[in-house]
């Protein structure tokens, strides 16, 4: 007889905050550590894609919330707190909201901001929660680097003849 192991599986139960009830919130912080669940959603093979979700009290709001932690501030928070989520339970966010597209749907996306961090689109387009100043550094193409010719004028190399 073939024994079956089984692993305990948790999952966080209540509601998901939508974007577009967060008009004029600024600020939040999750409560929980983040869990990775399985999603609505099917890849191209027709198996559950993940979602990596928390808990998150909004300022102004007095219900707590569950978030879908988008890949932005999933790298936003791993950046600044590190890759362990209890690390980042308690941390004051920013929040910013961004209207798109998702499978052809008008959706208000969500992300989560640490202190002394921003989001940018970097050069492919992708939103990226990075240090603020980073922008400048990740969007800008090494040929448009200036170099800085510090020489005087009249001041020349000697030529190689040789």
């Amino acid at each position: 007889m073939t024994t079956i192991k089984y692993q305990r599986q948790s999952t966080i139960s209540g509601a998901f905050v939508k974007g577009s009830d967060l008009a004029g919130i600024k600020k939040a912080i999750l409560i929980s550590e983040a869990t990775t669940q399985p999603s609505q959603f099917l890849d191209k093979n027709g198996n559950a894609k993940t979602q990596d979700i928390a808990k998150v009290r909004f300022e102004g709001l007095d219900e707590v919330y569950n978030i879908s932690l988008n890949k932005a501030t999933l790298n936003g928070l791993i950046e600044a707190f590190g890759d362990d989520s209890k690390d980042w339970v308690e941390q004051p966010l920013s929040v910013e909201t961004e209207k798109m597209r998702v499978g052809g749907v008008a959706r208000v996306g969500i992300y989560l901001i640490p202190q002394g961090f921003e989001k940018i689109d970097n050069a492919d387009g992708f939103a990226e929660i990075v240090k603020k100043g980073l922008e400048k550094r990740l969007n800008q193409p090494e040929d448009d680097i200036p170099v800085i010719d510090d020489s005087e004028e009249g001041d020349s190399m000697p030529e190689d003849n040789g």
